[in-house]
């Protein structure tokens, strides 16, 4: 009878451990959002084919809706723009769907993360052709663009209209500007 008051507390002990282990486990393999530029020295404010090359963790069946190759994304990279979209000082990866190269429109997708996992997958309201990185300004751009203090993303059209796609708290605020001066 002894040995079961004993056995009563320890068993309690070991259940209790083992729960506290189980919140400290590695995360399953591929959760976690590791992705980086393949070439640090491409800017992606002034070009429209930087690349990326990782895994997207939880985001992968969203940036395959889109037709992102992952496998593509794993090993050689894939056109991305990289920048901090929501102002969260984490990085942020809009990603082109398939076939973009600035010939045709496609969707975007835009994963949000923080500390390493996916925060948030957004699309942007309409396809693009050729996206880049919008880079704060302090004054409104030669055709109306607006001065941020945020990064966005940006469609310079050629002859009809510029877009700029704005993180407004947890949508998109989108503008429209000519592309030219008439």
């Amino acid at each position: 009878m002894t040995w079961m008051r004993w056995m009563g507390p320890l068993a309690l002990s070991l259940v209790s451990l083992g729960c506290a282990g189980a919140s400290t486990r590695p995360e399953p393999e591929g959760s976690r959002v590791v992705l980086a530029s393949v070439d640090p020295a491409c800017s992606p404010e002034k070009s429209t084919q930087c690349l990326c090359v990782g895994t997207p963790g939880a985001a992968a069946p969203r940036l395959e809706e889109i037709g992102v190759d992952l496998n593509a994304l794993k090993t050689g990279g894939v056109p991305c723009v990289q920048g901090d979209f929501d102002q969260g000082g984490q990085p942020d990866y809009a990603f082109p769907g398939k076939g973009y190269s600035c010939n045709q429109p496609v969707p975007v997708r835009v994963l949000f993360t923080k500390d390493g996992q996916v925060r948030d997958v957004l699309a942007l309201s309409r396809e693009v052709s050729c996206l880049q990185l919008y880079a704060p300004r302090s004054t409104p751009g030669p055709q109306g663009e607006p001065a941020t203090e945020r990064q966005g993303l940006v469609d310079w059209g050629e002859g009809n209209a510029t877009w700029v796609y704005l993180l407004d708290g947890k949508q998109w605020a989108t503008t429209t500007h000519p592309s030219e001066s008439r």
